[in-house]
């Protein structure tokens, strides 16, 4: 369960990370037009390279949380974040133009972030009826 916990707190922090260089990266290009042909600002190595961290953290938080509260809703909530942030990563640009591809990775990411802290929520109101657990309470 800890595991689960702290990988959700991880993915959280991701969708964070993504959010903020979507909506930082315009201001940036802006007031230094030196680093636009600069790789670490290009919009898709960026989202492929958080795919890299995005789809194991998420995928593993939100199947070990949802074992143990089996509420799969929130497994098919981050399943829809992460299929918008792949799709988007991939095919994005070319659909919707930069700053359509922003919006539309900001509304996966915090889908994804969303599931990610119900998720949460979820496994920190399980009671704990195991005979290693001393007491009954919330974890």
């Amino acid at each position: 369960m800890q595991t689960s916990i702290k990988l959700d707190k991880f993915a959280i922090l991701l969708s964070g990370v993504c959010l903020v260089h979507c909506l930082l990266t315009p201001v940036l290009v802006t007031l230094l037009p030196i680093l636009t042909t600069s790789a670490l600002l290009d919009d898709s190595v960026f989202h492929k390279l958080m795919l890299w961290l995005v789809l194991p953290t998420s995928t593993v938080a939100l199947f070990l949380g949802c074992r143990k509260h089996k509420q799969w809703t929130i497994a098919a909530t981050g399943a829809l974040g992460i299929a918008i942030l792949v799709n988007v990563a991939f095919i994005g640009h070319d659909i919707f133009g930069l700053t359509g591809e922003k919006i539309a990775t900001s509304v996966g990411g915090l889908i994804l972030a969303v599931s990610h802290y119900l998720n949460y929520r979820a496994c920190q109101n399980i009671t704990c009826e195991s005979k290693n657990c001393s007491t009954q309470h919330h974890h």
